[in-house]
């Protein structure tokens, strides 16, 4: 009964980031969240990230080319994760971390994407 409920939250969190609106950069903001959305779950319920997830923040790393690159994904993320009843800032902070990567920004409701390096 509990991995139902990962599942169908997961399942309508990826449908709400899909609907939701996004800055433009060279990276689709489509395909980031086709990345990162194996980390919905870590980011309202908490629990382990999953390989999938740090599969999809290694890419998302890989992708970057340039400043425009970051600020559009941060712009993409904090719009997306704005999105997501129940999302924990903390906890998508910490995604980066727990899957042995760094993120050139932090994501919360007050970051100023243009801003970022």
């Amino acid at each position: 009964m509990a991995v139902n409920k990962v599942t169908l939250v997961a399942s309508v969190m990826a449908c709400m980031l899909i609907t939701c609106s996004y800055a433009e950069s060279t990276l689709s903001c489509d395909q980031i969240t086709i990345w990162l959305t194996p980390c919905i779950p870590y980011g309202v319920l908490g629990g382990n990230v999953s390989s999938l997830c740090c599969q999809g923040v290694y890419s998302l790393n890989a992708a970057y080319k340039s400043a425009e690159d970051r600020r559009g994904a941060c712009q993409c993320i904090k719009d997306r994760a704005a999105c997501i009843p129940g999302i924990d800032y903390t906890r998508v902070n910490q995604v980066g971390p727990r899957c042995g990567s760094k993120c050139p920004f932090k994501v919360y409701p007050s970051t100023n994407c243009s801003a970022v390096p």
